[in-house]
């Protein structure tokens, strides 16, 4: 009889650990992801996207609209010039509709050529990756 209950106990954990489990799971989908030459503060829009951007343009801003976040997390926007990381910016995402963005300032001098974002979960997992060149 002990056996009995102390097997209905270790299921009983088990499924409660696979039930926090699941509703921890975030299901954050990138709903819209641009490099642009700027963000509107006010409309929280970007401004000009595109995929190619002068040396000139000072910088350049990858604007995000993230679903699916069941409370506050954390995604990263790695900048890629190259296959070399230039700066890993950490964003919060508080609500289950967020949009956010991060800039990098451009060196026309010693910036220019293929650039990538790769957008980060909090496990680390790419949601999306967005590519752009600097003329």
């Amino acid at each position: 009889m002990k056996k009995i209950i102390w097997a209905f106990a270790v299921l009983g954990l088990l499924i409660t650990g696979w039930v926090i489990a699941q509703e921890e799971e975030q299901e954050l989908k990138i709903e819209q992801a641009v490099i642009a030459k700027d963000v509107d503060q006010e409309k929280r829009e970007p401004v000009e996207p595109g995929d190619k951007f002068s040396a000139e343009v000072g910088k350049v801003y990858c604007f995000i609209r993230v679903t699916g976040a069941k409370g506050e997390t954390e995604i990263k926007m790695a900048w890629y010039l190259g296959d070399k990381v230039v700066s890993e910016i950490p964003l919060k995402v508080k609500a289950s509709t967020w949009r956010t963005w991060s800039y990098k300032t451009i060196d026309p001098a010693t910036m220019k050529g293929a650039w990538k974002v790769e957008i980060k979960d909090a496990g680390g997992k790419i949601l999306t990756t967005l590519n752009f060149t600097i003329e």
